[in-house]
């Protein structure tokens, strides 16, 4: 009786633990939509929304208690009544904020999400806390061992030099104060949000300035005994005897932006790492309307491929402003090319709403959706395409200048993108049945005989064929 029991436990054991790592893996090939400053409750009212259009995974901002801006204000970015910036200001690792709700109302929101096989990544900021000292919980700051223990030596300097690894690990960014991450008291509390969100529902988690937080290898700072934040949060090691639950059932990925010394190449080792120069070619070749084949290929990046790909970042488009410029047809063709892709995994940014091509347009709060481009007929078909795609290679070709890119999957389908400004002939040789296809976005007719796949495409169009 005891061994059939046994038995029946270690199927079950196995069968969740292989159903995590299928999870991990539909995410790690899918789509996800960044809900950048929705609420827990927009989101839930979004997901079968969210689900039409195709991705398989929604990202949240910062779920942690926070900093209270501006009197509570909720505009997104304004002088006196708000500033989305602020979710990424904890003062303290428990679930639940003033911008996007409540412990509960996230708990709702996963279980939405579940229901409809949408995984939730969770934006998670360990580096560092709020600037307002005096706004630190009492239980966080008693659970780390006081406020001398909070932080590591360095942390009232600024990162002169992001070649130099131990200012770039120990010291502030952007005036945040850098917290002690390699602290074991800091470690088992930030173990308890973490796991805490995982048991409300949370699929994954991006690490929010993870090249400032050290790997092993790095210098370890005098407030520290060694570098251990990263083997114990990708479920290497436990810490005071608590580990990460189902670590290896989690989508995890870092932001490791590529300046200085990044070391992108160590960090994907580890996990997936975010591909921020392959955004910014993608982005300056949308500029000039030339989508070179050979030209935006290489994903740039070192971890090549265990990256997370996007067209623009939230802190592309609301710190410098560097990819504000981007029209909504820039943004779709953008995403069709990383979305299209066998490798990498693609993130859409939800801009908010208002007049494109321009930063904070003031038509949305935060805790509302931004634009409807995430929900738009291109970028849902080619979410859809890039799961029907799945195991087939790629292969990046020329149309008739460099206006036009066709990218193949195997022989089963392709995306194509006329950056022009005029309609243009497209044939491809590709081993179709032959027949009459309708492209699933723009319902442009095209035609395959002799496996050539021929039709003519409009101007600034995307279309999807398979």
């Amino acid at each position: 009786m005891l061994r059939r029991i046994f038995t029946f436990a270690m199927i079950f054991i196995l069968g969740v633990s292989a159903m995590s790592a299928e999870n991990k893996m539909q995410t790690k090939q899918g789509t996800i939509l960044h809900c950048w400053c929705w609420s827990f409750k927009t989101i839930e009212d979004n997901i079968e929304k969210i689900s039409e259009a195709g991705f398989t995974a929604i990202q949240t901002s910062p779920a942690n208690e926070c900093f209270v801006g501006d009197n509570g204000g909720l505009e997104i970015m304004s002088a006196k009544k708000g500033k989305w910036y602020y979710h990424y200001q904890p003062t303290d690792w428990k679930i639940g904020n003033y911008q996007l709700g409540t412990r509960d109302d996230f708990i709702r929101m996963c279980a939405k999400a579940k229901k409809f096989g949408i995984a939730v990544i969770v934006d998670v900021v360990p580096n560092h806390t709020t600037t307002h000292k005096d706004e630190l919980s009492l239980d966080f700051i008693e659970a780390v061992g006081g406020m001398e223990k909070m932080y590591h030596k360095n942390s009232d300097h600024t990162i002169r030099s992001m070649a130099n690894r131990r200012e770039v690990t120990s010291a502030m960014l952007g005036g945040l104060p850098d917290v002690n991450t390699e602290n074991p008291l800091f470690q088992e509390y930030f173990m308890n949000y973490i796991n805490d969100l995982i048991d409300c529902g949370a699929d994954g988690f991006r690490f929010d300035t993870a090249k400032h937080i050290a790997l092993p290898d790095d210098p370890v700072d005098p407030a520290s005994k060694e570098n251990d934040f990263w083997p114990i949060f990708t479920g290497k090691k436990s810490v005071n005897g608590k580990s990460v639950k189902n670590a290896d059932g989690l989508f995890i990925y870092g932001e490791v932006l590529q300046e200085g010394a990044s070391r992108e190449d160590a960090y994907g080792k580890l996990f997936p790492v975010t591909a921020s120069k392959y955004g910014k070619l993608l982005r300056s070749a949308l500029k000039n309307e030339k989508l070179n084949a050979k030209g935006i290929v290489n994903f740039q990046n070192a971890a090549s491929p265990e990256v997370v790909t996007w067209i623009e970042s939230h802190d592309t488009y609301a710190n410098e402003g560097e990819s504000a410029y981007l029209t909504n047809f820039m943004i779709r063709a953008g995403w069709a090319v990383i979305a299209s892709r066998k490798d990498g995994t693609p993130l859409f940014f939800n801009r908010p709403k208002g007049k494109e091509a321009a930063q904070f347009p003031g038509e949305s709060k935060i805790g509302e959706t931004g634009n409807d481009e995430c929900f738009s007929p291109e970028v849902s078909a080619v979410n859809k395409f890039r799961t029907a795609m799945q195991g087939e290679n790629e292969k990046f070709l020329n149309g008739e200048n460099a206006g036009i890119l066709i990218i193949k999957r195997g022989e089963k389908g392709c995306v194509i993108v006329n950056l022009n400004s005029k309609p243009s002939a497209v044939q491809v040789e590709i081993k179709l049945p032959k027949g009459t296809y309708i492209d699933k976005a723009n319902k442009t007719k095209f035609v395959c005989k002799d496996s050539v796949l021929k039709g003519k495409i409009k101007p600034k169009s995307i279309c999807v064929v398979y």
